[in-house]
């Protein structure tokens, strides 16, 4: 069986250039900023209380501290620090629980896509702005003490 031949140029299929992060502030406007926040809180309350709920059948009570504890943890996070839960006074088992909320709630932002109509025929999906997953953060912890 003969061979093919090996063209003498292969395209890449990565682009070797320096890009540069799109800085323009080009992040989609949310319309009904308050409608939108809420939204999301009711998607975090949500996986909130199934955390809750797994906790209790652990004999674990997830109450207003220690999702004050979480939240803490987002911010830190999201403003670009380590986001590490201080559990030194909670127990093992209750550590792991809040451990599991964090990781799934620091997902959060990325999950959340907004669109953008870019031409009459694609759209682009662009992840939630920090600025506004802090802001929910805040309504999240106002609604739960």
């Amino acid at each position: 069986m003969a061979r093919k031949p090996i063209p003498e140029t292969i395209r890449s299929l990565f682009s070797t250039e320096d890009v540069a992060p799109d800085d323009t502030g080009n992040k989609p406007s949310i319309e009904d900023r308050p409608a939108e926040a809420r939204r999301v809180v009711k998607r975090i309350s949500a996986l909130v209380a199934e955390h809750r709920l797994a906790s209790q059948a652990l004999n674990v009570e997830l109450g207003a501290p220690e999702l004050g504890l979480v939240i803490h943890a987002l911010r830190d996070h999201a403003k670009g620090g380590r986001g590490e839960l201080k559990l030194d006074a909670v127990d093992e088992l209750k550590a792991h629980c809040l451990q599991r909320l964090f990781d799934e709630l620091v997902e959060e932002p990325s999950n959340i896509l907004y669109t953008t109509q870019t031409s009459s025929k694609s759209v682009r999906y662009d992840a939630m702005d920090l600025s506004f997953w802090l802001e929910c953060l805040t309504l999240l912890e106002k609604q739960s003490t």
